[in-house]
Formats: C-alpha cells, sequence, structure tokens
C-alpha cells in the first residue's frame, strides 16, 4: 500500500508529517485529510477553521497529490 504524508497548514505556519500512514489510494487519503480537519476544528477555541488552513496531501514519491482546505469543515457537523 502506498504511504501518504499529511503537512498540515495553519496560516501561515505548515507542520510537517515526518512518518505518514498506508492508506490504500487517494480517496482514503482525502478521507483521512478531512478527518485530520474535523479534528482540528473540534479541538480550536475559533467559531470556525479560517480558510487558509488545510492539508496537503504527499504521496511517498514526495509529490504534492491533494490540497484539502478545512475552511469548509462547520463545527456543527462535528456534534
Amino acid at each position: 500500500m502506498p504511504r501518504y504524508f499529511f503537512h498540515v497548514k495553519r496560516g501561515q505556519v505548515t507542520v510537517l508529517d515526518q512518518q505518514g500512514i498506508e492508506l490504500a489510494g487517494l480517496s482514503e487519503a482525502t478521507a483521512e485529510a478531512l478527518e485530520r480537519g474535523r479534528q482540528i476544528a473540534a479541538s480550536a477555541t475559533l467559531r470556525a477553521i479560517p480558510a487558509n488552513y488545510g492539508a496537503i496531501v504527499i504521496d511517498e514519491e514526495l509529490h504534492t497529490v491533494q490540497e484539502v482546505p478545512f475552511g469548509d469543515i462547520e463545527r456543527a457537523a462535528l456534534k
């Protein structure tokens, strides 16, 4: 299975994922990125996740394969 890395953008700061996880494919990687966004939204003290928050999904060849913005995640949908 391919390994994907999820670098998380929080405004102008990017937190690098050094380990990554093995997933079956890009759709599973996108779902994982959204889940990480939901976790951030659930723990945020903000009313909404800013538009410049998101995940950059990198494959094992270090290519960006997806960018997933967290700004569209509604806090109400997390409960």
